[in-house]
């Protein structure tokens, strides 16, 4: 009944995503959304909320199931880009064939990651640190590469009359869909993975390598596939972003932070389920989104030193740095937020969200059946 509940409540927010760009500028919309916030920013939230639910349910095959802790997930992501991105441009490839290209590419760079580490026995943190090296040496390769655009990037040449085989759109709704789209396939891909051997196997690697690989499991050999699709759903991924913000550069891409941004939603949503990447996209986008809305939005002009030094009341001063928050002040407050909510996720819900409530009803359950 429980799972019936589950799949009933996930289709009625399917066919709202489905339907909200036809009411995005609606006047309902507008009413609710921030002061200077249009329907068109909502569809831009979402999107990037799509995209990050795909990119941690990449990251999820190899961290979540396998339970290889990789932090350089971004290396995997900036090549997808730049490889689909020098297709488009110097060779006239479509991005909708330079994506594939993109994935069969990062698949191979990712295999061939997994073979050296796996084969010399790499596991746990040291395993980790590898990934965050391999980001590194990628950032700076790109970084100098003149052909690549080095430190400049690449700037995607932009269609006056685009058409839908160069990927370009004029609107948010065509990207919104597209998302949605691979966020989508991403979920009936991992709950493939979750029921098949494959599946299985990584969820005996994750729980303990040595003693699968002692009844059988070809552990090496699974783990370097799980990475290899990790890594090739990961570059697709970086194709899209790059089409999507038509400017891709290394210090913005292949950086730590986006590594992080990847993994976090699997993390607080339940690494190693089907559904929790997507759901603790849902919560970590709409969160970050706010507190860089709020407090990192624009400026005032008026200083916190400022206030604290007028001369009035601590009323007024309370009403006018809220103001001064409202405004777009409070530089580094919106991290120190948004790193505190992570905080009370992790440590009050150490295995994600999911998992978490999973265990609220399991303890409900067993209540209600002793009060009987």
């Amino acid at each position: 009944m429980a799972a019936l509940r589950a799949n009933w409540f996930y289709l009625a927010v399917l066919i709202g995503l489905l339907i909200l760009p036809a009411y995005a500028e609606s006047e309902f919309v507008t009413a609710v959304m921030p002061r200077g916030l249009s329907g068109s920013a909502l569809l831009h939230i979402f999107v990037l909320i799509f995209f990050f639910a795909f990119m941690s349910q990449a990251w999820n095959i190899i961290g979540g199931f396998a339970g290889q802790l990789s932090i350089g997930h971004a290396a995997f992501f900036g090549i997808g880009a730049y490889v689909s991105t020098i297709c488009y441009v110097h060779l006239g490839l479509t991005p909708w064939l330079g994506m594939f290209v993109a994935a069969v590419f990062t698949a191979l760079v990712g295999a061939g990651l997994g073979l050296i580490s796996f084969h010399y026995g790499l596991k746990g943190p040291f395993f980790a640190l590898v990934t965050v090296a391999f980001a590194e040496i990628t950032r700076l390769i790109l970084l100098h590469w003149e052909f690549v655009g080095a430190a400049n990037g690449i700037l995607l040449p932009f269609s006056p009359n685009p058409t839908f085989w160069e990927f370009q759109f004029t609107s948010k709704e065509p990207y919104y869909y597209i998302a949605l789209a691979m966020m989508l396939a991403s979920i009936a891909l991992v709950a493939w993975i979750a029921r098949s051997r494959f599946g299985y196997y990584l969820h005996a690697i994750r729980q303990d390598e040595d003693a699968a690989e002692a009844v059988g499991v070809p552990t090496k050999r699974c783990k370097v596939q799980a990475i290899a699709l990790s890594a090739a759903l990961a570059g697709l991924g970086g194709t899209f972003y790059a089409q999507y913000t038509q400017y891709i550069v290394p210090d913005d891409m292949v950086v730590g932070r986006v590594s992080v941004e990847i993994l976090l939603g699997a993390v607080i949503g339940g690494a190693g389920t089907v559904m929790g990447p997507i759901v603790g996209a849902f919560i970590l986008i709409p969160v970050g989104e706010a507190t860089r809305v709020i407090f990192e939005g624009g400026g005032t002009g008026t200083s916190l030193s400022t206030l604290i030094a007028a001369d009035m009341s601590f009323g007024d001063k309370f009403v006018a740095y809220l103001d001064y928050l409202a405004a777009g002040g409070g530089g580094g407050l919106a991290i120190i937020l948004y790193g505190c909510l992570l905080m009370v996720v992790v440590l009050g819900m150490p295995g994600g969200v999911l998992p978490w409530l999973a265990g609220l009803r399991a303890r409900a359950r067993r209540r209600a059946e002793a009060s009987a």
